[in-house]
C-alpha cells in the first residue's frame, strides 16, 4: 500500500532559523514585505520584510518548487498572534528541513492516484494468458490503455508477481467500479494508476521527464514521486523504490541517523548534462556514464548524504543494514552510490558483504 502522497499534510513543523524569512508569491526570489493595510508586529514597521519568528509552529498547506528544484512551503502559524503572518518560506528554515517528505506523484493528472491495485494498460502487445500452470498465451490482448484492478498475482514465479490477474475498471468521480475479468497478464505491461497521461506523447517520448533507461535501451517511463532531499531540493525517484526507501530511512532514524537522497531518478537530459560537463572538464562535474546507461536513470540508484567511507556514521550504518533492506553498494570509489537490488542484497547478506566484487574502495 503506497504511504499517503503528500505527506506533510496534517503534520506540525516548527520554524528553527532566526530568519526564516517569508517570499512574495508572485517572484519567490523576492521577499514579502509589510504594507499599510497589514497587521505588524512589535518593534517591526511598514517596509520591513516579513519573517516568522524562531520556534514558531506551523502547518503546511502548499508546497512550490523553483527551475532550480529548491522546495518552498505555505506556512500557517499554529497557535501564535495574529500578527504573525502565514506565506511562502524556504524549507530549510523548518526544523529538519523538510527532509524526506514527499510532495507528489509525477505525472500529477489522475482519474485514480496509484493506490495498490489500480492499474493503466500501457504495452500495445498485453498478451492475456491462461490460468497459472504456464501461463500460455490466449491469443488474445488487453487494450492499450485500459484500467483495470488487479485481483491475484503469481507466486510460483521467479520473481513474485511476474504475472497478474486483472479485471476492467471504470472510474466515476474518483469511485471505481468493478468490470468484467479479463485474465492472466504479465505485470511489466502495467502502470500504476489510472490516468489519461499513459496515452499520451509526453509520457511515450523516449528522452521524456519520465523515461526510463537500461543499458543504452529505452525501458518504459515509470510513475515518479517527488521528495525532499538533502539541502532542501526535489528529488525523483521511481515508485517501485519508494516504499523500500522509506523502510530503509525509517530504520536509519530509529538508530537516531537522518538518511536522505542527493540525487534519485534523472532524466536523459540531466544525464547528457552530466556526461557532457565531466568529458568536456568542466568544474564541478565529476566521472558520470553516458546518458542511458546510468542506473539513476532506470530508478534503482540513489545517491545517499554519506559524507565518506569507513568511519562516517552513516555509511558504517549502511554497510551493516542496507542489504536487509534490499540496498547494495555497486560502484567504485562512490560511497555515495546504493541500489535498490533486493534478489542480489539478499545474497551478498547471506555471504556477509554489502557490496558487488567490483566495488574494490
Amino acid at each position: 500500500m503506497i504511504t499517503a502522497i503528500p505527506s506533510y499534510l496534517d503534520k506540525e513543523f516548527v520554524i528553527d532559523d532566526n530568519l526564516a524569512l517569508i517570499r512574495n508569491p508572485n517572484n519567490l526570489k523576492q521577499f514579502s514585505r509589510y504594507k499599510d493595510n497589514d497587521r505588524i508586529p512589535p518593534n517591526s514597521r511598514i517596509g520591513d520584510r516579513k519573517l516568522l519568528p524562531l520556534r514558531t509552529k506551523i502547518k503546511v498547506t502548499d508546497v512550490r518548487v523553483d527551475a532550480s528544484r529548491n522546495v518552498y512551503v505555505y506556512a500557517v502559524p499554529q497557535e501564535a498572534p495574529d500578527f504573525i503572518p502565514s506565506g511562502w518560506t524556504r524549507c530549510s528554515n523548518l526544523a529538519g528541513d523538510f527532509i524526506n517528505e514527499t510532495i507528489s506523484y509525477i505525472p500529477k493528472e489522475w482519474d485514480l492516484e496509484p493506490m495498490g491495485d489500480n492499474y493503466t494498460v500501457v504495452d500495445k502487445n498485453a498478451i492475456i494468458r491462461k490460468d497459472p500452470t504456464d501461463f500460455k498465451s490466449t491469443g488474445e490482448k488487453v487494450p492499450y490503455g485500459s484500467y483495470v484492478e488487479i485481483t491475484a498475482r503469481s507466486r510460483q514465479t521467479t520473481p513474485e508477481a511476474k504475472y497478474v490477474r486483472i479485471r476492467h475498471i471504470t472510474i466515476e468521480n474518483g469511485v471505481v467500479k468493478a468490470g468484467k475479468p479479463i485474465g492472466w497478464t504479465h505485470s511489466s505491461n502495467l502502470v500504476a494508476g489510472n490516468s489519461e497521461v499513459f496515452k499520451s506523447k509526453q509520457w511515450l517520448d523516449t528522452k521524456g521527464n519520465n523515461a526510463a533507461w537500461k543499458k543504452g535501451n529505452f525501458i518504459g517511463a515509470k510513475v515518479l514521486i517527488g521528495i525532499v532531499g538533502t539541502g532542501g531540493q526535489l528529488q525523483k525517484i521511481a515508485m517501485e523504490t519508494y516504499e523500500p526507501y522509506l523502510r530503509l530511512m525509517n530504520a536509519a532514524k530509529r538508530d537516531r541517523l537522518t538518511l536522505s537522497i542527493t540525487s534519485g531518478f534523472r532524466t536523459f537530459a540531466k544525464q547528457a548534462r552530466l556526461y557532457d560537463g565531466w568529458k568536456n572538464g568542466e568544474e564541478g562535474f565529476n566521472l558520470a556514464a553516458s546518458p542511458g546507461r546510468s542506473n539513476h536513470q532506470n530508478g534503482i540508484a540513489f545517491d545517499f548524504n554519506t559524507l565518506g567511507f569507513a568511519g562516517t556514521a552513516l555509511y558504517d550504518w549502511l554497510k551493516r543494514s542496507a542489504p536487509s533492506f534490499g540496498f547494495i553498494r555497486t560502484v567504485n570509489k562512490e560511497h555515495w552510490h546504493w541500489e535498490y537490488q533486493p534478489l542480489k542484497a539478499k545474497e551478498l547478506k547471506q555471504q556477509g558483504t554489502y557490496k558487488l566484487d567490483r566495488v574494490q574502495v
